[in-house]
């Protein structure tokens, strides 16, 4: 009876183990695997002139990284590249479109500088800008410690620096279902 008892408790510290150690696998192994920085599930993003009107779309895969703001910018960015490894020499037309570059984390604020603002503020027009954003707004404001965006760029045109809330774009955008 003894022997039974103890080859059961054996058995079952086993079968314990092993169920951390799958918990473990998946939470740490399967959420360090890399994302694919091109799919647009990772955001938020701008659907202009739908039947509905003006939509900002929540990305379905979005909580998988809303923790880390860093990856947030990345995706924003559709690239694992460094954001600067994108910006155009100051007395060249922009031909990449504008990236965020994640400056500072302060007291609910997330500072990004725009690389390639000019791109921005004289070639997308205005609905494009007010797109990009309120994509990018709500895509990192999807960060728990962020409640604004500051962006910091040459004000031009179409799009003027500042900070922005969620509440500012949700004037002039609806929020739409995936």
């Amino acid at each position: 009876m003894k022997k039974t008892t103890i080859a059961i408790g054996v058995l079952s510290a086993a079968i314990l183990i092993l169920f951390i150690g799958l918990m473990a696998y998946q939470f740490i192994i399967l959420e360090k695997m890399p994302i694919d920085y091109k799919d647009e599930s990772y955001t938020w993003n701008a659907r202009v002139g739908t039947d509905d009107g003006d939509l900002l779309v929540r990305g379905e895969k979005i909580d998988t990284i809303k923790h880390d703001l860093e990856t947030l910018v990345f995706a924003f960015n559709r690239s694992g590249s460094p954001p600067e490894s994108f910006r155009t020499t100051e007395n060249r037309e922009p031909t990449d479109p504008p990236r965020l570059k994640l400056l500072d984390m302060q007291k609910g604020i997330a500072t990004v500088e725009i690389i390639n603002s000019r791109y921005l503020t004289q070639r997308m027009g205005s609905t494009g800008a007010s797109a990009f954003m309120a994509a990018a707004t709500f895509t990192l404001t999807e960060h728990e410690d962020v409640a604004a965006v500051r962006f910091v760029f040459k004000e031009g045109d179409h799009a003027i620096p500042g900070v922005y809330q969620r509440e500012i774009f949700r004037k002039y955008w609806k929020i739409g279902m995936n």
